[in-house]
């Protein structure tokens, strides 16, 4: 009997997978709307009573995908900085898993930014923002506390967690819509660079020029 039930929840799990893969794709290329469950199941290798014997309407399987992305993307960061103990490490290990996991993870990153997705999200009351968010807050703790123990200069943290959030994204958006190809890590030094060091080459120079030129 715990076999069985044992083949049986492999197999459960095996399926579960492979809609949730096949729906990101589906998702990702039609929109939420143009998106039919047909494509899905063919995409998936299953038939389309087996997609809906596991999910009950496209609805649900679009929010048990968005969830299985969300809840894979805090994983693998959590798991990353988890033994890691100075503040700044675990800033720069967080930002370079998230931008490693949507390089991995190109299709979920397209469902993420489709402006009529979260229309949809908000109308059937799912907590979207907690989920969606949840990494921003954890990257606002980190900064919180170094700030409170004097390894980050004093400044509002959710904000600070917001602007660094802000500018991850839009680099990770470059790459997604660059022609040509390249590694992602290629960015995280752009963040590093702009964001942990600042832009300016020498303060005191530049102060200098500036008050030349009055």
């Amino acid at each position: 009997m715990d076999k069985k039930q044992t083949r049986k929840e492999k197999l459960k799990a095996k399926r579960t997978k492979q809609i949730l893969t096949a729906s990101m794709k589906i998702f990702s290329r039609y929109g939420y709307q143009m998106a039919d469950v047909g494509k899905i199941a063919t995409l998936a290798g299953l038939g389309k009573g087996t997609v809906y014997r596991y999910f009950k309407s496209k609805q649900n399987l679009f929010l048990c995908t968005l969830e299985w992305g969300l809840n894979s993307l805090q994983g693998e960061i959590s798991a990353a900085i988890e033994k890691v103990d100075d503040y700044l490490e675990r800033v720069k290990i967080a930002l370079s898993t998230y931008l490693r996991f949507f390089e991995k993870n190109r299709d979920f990153y397209r469902v993420l930014i489709q402006e009529r997705v979260w229309a949809q999200v908000k109308s059937t009351g799912w907590k979207w923002k907690e989920r969606h968010l949840s990494h921003i807050d954890h990257l606002e703790k980190i900064l919180a506390e170094g700030m409170r123990k004097g390894y980050f200069k004093k400044v509002n943290p959710k904000s600070c967690a917001y602007a660094l959030w802000g500018l991850t994204n839009s680099l990770l958006y470059k790459w997604l819509i660059s022609d040509k190809k390249y590694p992602i890590k290629r960015e995280l030094s752009v963040i590093k660079k702009t964001f942990f060091e600042g832009i300016l080459n020498d303060k005191n120079a530049y102060a200098s020029r500036k008050r030349r030129r009055r």
